[in-house]
């Protein structure tokens, strides 16, 4: 395979909360808005703080909550929320193309004074006019939108570094491969699937530099029975490991227990869905951002309105290793999760080559979180070839 090009590149989460700024208009961006990275005061909520009332608090969900992926680790979340006092929590799913709709009927009939969205996608122009219409609702959006310093003053972004924990998981899949071939089904070649498979091939090589990672990208729209497709696929063709990076990879640790064969989960815990193979996986943990933010708006106290990390904030983890992961794995897995959390350690540290040879990270250059070069990734690493190609 050789590099990427832009136009086999669909929008991902990100890139669409990125160009929130031309599609709602330079006159809500630019709202008395603080400086993105730093605290600034909510506005004044008509509700009463927690403790005393029901604080009412919505979240929209662009599918199934019980997904046994992304929707889902959010799920889980809204859960954790309704452990603080006087918190009703109103949940809609499946609002995929009325989020705007749905999000007014939140905040109106419904009285929410915070409005958590899962993934906004083309409705986030019509949810940012909510959030101008609706200036006491607290509107949070998973994501990070480019324009960091010219937000809406009621509205948030949250973001977690999946890669990290996806780098983890590589590593744990690396010791344990014994064909030397891991595969793994992903979306589409855009720079937030890149950097995961990315970061998860850089783990596997770093546990064995002689292990390849092959890619099956199957489509943003693909369908479980595709993906398992896919899975079946790359284990017919020598995976002994297999991994995911798209909204349900389910199916993928489902077709690993039925050939005997090793797995890694994505967004929540599916150890359940392959009892003897599960390795671990890279999960999301949202509980940590939900409540503090939730918290801290209905106490009238400043919160930030751009929240990102990976390990070091507790957004992201990994699930509890199999029993299929050696001790010697574990280790070494956990003292890299160390050194990620403490920040003495990069996913995207140089030198790294792409699978063409050509230095895309250079020696002594490391690529942290946030790092816009990342947003920009249109390569794969030195190792990982895509299916077909």
């Amino acid at each position: 395979m050789k590099t990427l090009t832009d136009n086999r590149r669909a929008h991902s989460r990100r890139d669409v909360l990125r160009a929130f700024g031309g599609a709602f208009g330079a006159a809500a961006m630019l709202l008395a808005a603080p400086q993105a990275s730093g605290q600034a005061p909510p506005p004044a909520l008509g509700s009463p703080t927690l403790g005393s009332s029901n604080l009412g608090v919505g979240v929209l969900y662009c599918g199934d909550r019980a997904d046994f992926g992304f929707n889902q680790a959010h799920a889980e979340a809204a859960r954790a929320l309704t452990g603080l006092p006087g918190l009703r929590l109103e949940e809609r799913e499946h609002a995929a193309g009325t989020l705007a709709a749905t999000a007014e009927e939140l905040v109106g009939p419904q009285g929410c004074r915070v409005v958590i969205v899962t993934a906004a996608g083309d409705a986030l122009p019509g949810l940012l006019a909510q959030a101008d219409a609706h200036r006491d609702t607290v509107f949070l959006f998973s994501g990070a939108p480019l324009d960091r310093d010219r937000l809406p003053i009621n509205t948030g972004f949250f973001e977690g570094y999946i890669e990290e924990a996806q780098h983890i998981s590589g590593l744990v899949a690396g010791y344990a491969s014994r064909a030397k071939t891991i595969g793994l089904v992903a979306s589409h070649p855009a720079p937030d699937v890149l950097r995961c498979v990315n970061a998860f091939a850089l783990g596997a090589r770093r546990a064995d530099s002689t292990v390849a990672l092959r890619v099956a990208f199957v489509g943003e729209a693909a369908t479980p029975r595709q993906v398992a497709e896919a899975a079946r696929v790359l284990a017919d063709g020598g995976a002994d490991v297999l991994a995911a990076q798209l909204d349900g990879a389910r199916p993928v640790c489902e077709v690993a227990e039925a050939h005997g064969i090793l797995c890694c989960g994505l967004h929540t815990d599916l150890s359940a869905f392959a009892p003897q193979g599960f390795l671990t996986g890279a999960e999301w943990a949202w509980e940590k951002a939900y409540a503090e933010a939730v918290a801290l708006i209905a106490a009238g106290k400043p919160w930030k309105h751009l929240r990102q990390g990976g390990f070091d904030q507790g957004f992201v983890r990994n699930t509890a290793y199999g029993p299929a992961v050696g001790v010697e794995a574990r280790a070494h897995a956990d003292a890299a999760r160390m050194q990620l959390a403490n920040g003495n350690a990069s996913v995207f540290r140089g030198p790294i080559q792409d699978n063409t040879g050509r230095t895309v990270v250079a020696k002594g250059k490391a690529l942290r979180g946030g790092d816009a070069e990342l947003g920009r990734m249109v390569w794969l690493a030195d190792g990982v070839t895509e299916v077909g190609r």
